[in-house]
């Protein structure tokens, strides 16, 4: 699957590569300007999701778009949640059809 996450101007691009280490920790992620980008497989994430009780409703999101939004913050906890339109960007997650 593939990760990209938003990178705002005031954000530290360490603490995001953490945060998202918590998630993916098998993926190796590349700074942009304004994202960090990287691949990973599904087994550590999916471990996550089932732990949140929000498998369904990923599975929902997946099924209708190819990708699912999940909340920096939480990322940070090592927490999976889906983003409802945070200001401070999200963590989009594509999966292959």
């Amino acid at each position: 699957m593939k990760i990209v996450a938003d990178l705002m101007e005031s954000e530290d691009p360490k603490k995001l590569l953490r945060a998202l280490k918590k998630l993916f920790p098998d993926a190796n992620f590349t700074v942009g300007p304004s994202f960090i980008e990287g691949e990973s497989d599904l087994e550590e994430f999916w471990t996550l999701v089932d732990k949140a009780k929000i498998g369904p409703t990923i599975e929902e999101l997946i099924d209708a778009n190819g990708f699912v939004d999940l909340n920096k913050i939480a990322a940070l906890a090592g927490k999976v949640a889906i983003d409802q339109g945070s200001p401070i960007g999200k963590i989009r997650v594509f999966f292959s059809k």
